[in-house]
């Protein structure tokens, strides 16, 4: 498998973090998706599976950034805020907000900058209106989150920010592997 068939297959994958964090914000109690943000998932005092979701930010966080860099590369500065992204992921899932809380808002404060911006010139790329909309989005919603307008909207926020940009990598992922399996195929 060459390359970019590897980073598409990373792609591919990034929908499932939504799936881990759903299912660990179902056994986290007291927990809501609008008002919580993600963070506190990974705090151990909130939820039962904190190192599950810990774990998911530094897993997601990798194939994140090997899909970035493995993959096709449509664009030079979004593969790098993907890559931003990525390990922003990865050190945010290693300093917890429970153990490391100035840590924590140091690395995973790039995630929100990073990874908006990445969908916004990934979507204009690849030209998907879909895509760019969804990066808009992000973008608004990442900066109401870090501005703070809106506190009470903290998790809402969060997700808006990013959950669409791991829809659109796994998108662009499973339609990258179509084309290779139609292509070698034919």
């Amino acid at each position: 498998m060459d390359a970019h068939r590897v980073g598409a297959l990373f792609r591919a994958t990034q929908p499932l973090y939504i799936v881990v964090e759903l299912l660990v914000a179902a056994v986290a109690a007291p927990y809501d998706l609008v008002t919580s943000t993600i963070s506190e998932l990974g705090v151990a005092a909130v939820s039962p599976e904190h190192a599950v979701i810990n774990g998911a930010f530094v897993l997601f966080g990798v194939t994140l950034t090997l899909g970035a860099v493995l993959g096709e590369r449509p664009s030079r500065t979004a593969r790098v805020l993907w890559v931003i992204a990525g390990l922003s992921s990865v050190a945010t899932g290693l300093a917890p907000l429970d153990t490391a809380p100035v840590a924590h808002f140091v690395v995973s404060t790039p995630v929100f900058l990073a990874q908006p911006v990445a969908l916004l010139l990934t979507g204009l790329a690849v030209r998907s209106r879909t895509a760019a909309a969804l990066g808009v989005v992000s973008i608004v919603a990442s900066a109401v989150f870090l501005l703070g307008l809106a506190p009470e909207l903290g998790g809402l926020l969060e997700r808006l920010a990013l959950w669409p940009g791991y829809l659109v990598l796994g998108v662009l992922g499973v339609r990258t592997l179509a084309r290779a399996s139609a292509a070698s195929a034919g």
